[in-house]
């Protein structure tokens, strides 16, 4: 059943089992979900729950064993590689733990990787403005703290404008008070 017009995510009985020989680790067992725009929403459970194979289910990276996945009138499930991969270049922005930005570009070049293959890309400054970092345009990752690192890699996901932007442990591995600087500007940018 595809979901309600505000509806942003939708699972139903979703599973993931994954086999490593002959061991089967379920990491989803009939996840039942429903999201909606303006959300901000927090997974928390232990190490290994499956909070990550389920942001990269949503996100399109990965695909259920079972069960249905719809992104607004998108059914991720029976969708293609090539769907998938689209549905990802239009719709979402990814924010992982680790910053994967590129070190031998400046914050601006790291931003403007993304924002030359969006279709209504914010502008690399006006994003790294959003996030704090308007003063450190021109500077390079190891110029950078850890925590100015991960404002850059929230300002690259955002900057493409997406419909919605899936974080796996954004401030894992930050210190507590560059933790709540980087839960600000996700904040900042969800209004």
């Amino acid at each position: 059943m595809p979901p309600t017009p505000q509806t942003v995510f939708l699972s139903r009985a979703l599973t993931k089992t994954y086999r490593m020989g002959d061991v089967e680790v379920h990491a989803l067992r009939g996840i039942d979900l429903e999201l909606y725009a303006g959300e901000m929403v927090v997974l928390l459970g232990p190490s290994g729950s499956g909070k990550s194979t389920l942001l990269n289910i949503l996100g399109g990276l990965d695909t259920a064993t079972s069960g249905e996945v719809f992104y607004a009138d998108h059914n991720l499930t029976t969708a293609t590689e090539k769907a998938l991969t689209l549905f990802r270049r239009e719709h979402v922005g990814f924010v992982f733990q680790f910053y994967n930005l590129i070190p031998s570009l400046t914050a601006r070049e790291n931003v403007a990787a993304v924002t030359e293959i969006a279709e209504a890309p914010m502008t690399p400054e006006d994003a790294l403005r959003l996030v704090g970092l308007g003063d450190r345009l021109d500077h390079f990752p190891a110029q950078m703290s850890g925590g100015e690192q991960q404002r850059v890699a929230i300002a690259r996901a955002i900057a493409k404008n997406p419909s919605v932007l899936l974080c796996d442990e954004p401030t894992g591995a930050l210190d507590s008070q560059t933790g709540v600087v980087v839960l600000e500007a996700l904040e900042k940018v969800n209004r």
